[in-house]
Order: structure tokens, then C-alpha cells, then sequence
């Protein structure tokens, strides 16, 4: 794996406070090659949230809200994987929102 990855998650750059564990569990998912974060815009969202918004050539973009910031955050996923990474997200989207 090239010398940014650890676990799965490119660490090149800047990640939203909270969120590694997330993107760690997101990179152990059958399926997902590469999680890539992206930038990091300020907003005036609260609690925690990450969802897919749109697929992309190379898999799908995610959008990852936390007190106060969003970033992009995207998985280079095969097409074949792209729907049960969807419903994937959506499970451990309700899961960290509980916690």
C-alpha cells in the first residue's frame, strides 16, 4: 500500500475530528479498495452524519458532516460493489449516529 494509506484510509491530509474510526470501518468493507477524504468545508451542521451522495468513474463520494464541518470523502469501489456498499453505508451511518 502506498507509504499515505494506514488502514485502508489515504492520511496524507486533514480529517474531521471523529471520524478515523469511521473511515477505518468504512475501508474493512468488502468491496472498497481505497478511502480517499477530501476537502473540508465549514458548515453549521451538528451531530455526526456521513452519507453517499453520488457515484463517481471510480466508485462513490461520501459526505461526512461533524459539529461544524463537512468533508468529501471518496471509495474507490468496483461497479459490481457499488449497491450493497450503499445499503453498507446506510447501516454504519444509523450506527455511529447512536453513538
Amino acid at each position: 500500500m502506498p507509504k499515505h494509506f494506514k488502514r485502508g484510509v489515504k492520511r496524507e491530509h486533514h480529517l474531521l475530528k471523529g471520524i478515523e474510526k469511521a473511515l477505518e470501518e468504512i475501508s474493512a468493507l468488502k468491496g472498497v479498495k481505497k478511502v480517499i477524504p477530501g476537502r473540508i468545508y465549514s458548515s453549521d451542521s451538528r451531530g455526526f452524519e456521513i452519507k453517499v451522495v453520488r457515484e463517481t468513474l471510480t466508485g462513490l463520494k461520501l459526505l461526512a458532516k461533524s459539529d461544524g464541518s463537512i468533508q468529501e470523502i471518496f471509495l474507490v469501489v468496483d461497479k459490481a460493489d457499488r449497491e450493497r456498499i450503499r445499503k453498507e453505508m446506510h447501516r454504519i451511518n444509523e450506527d455511529w449516529r447512536k453513538s
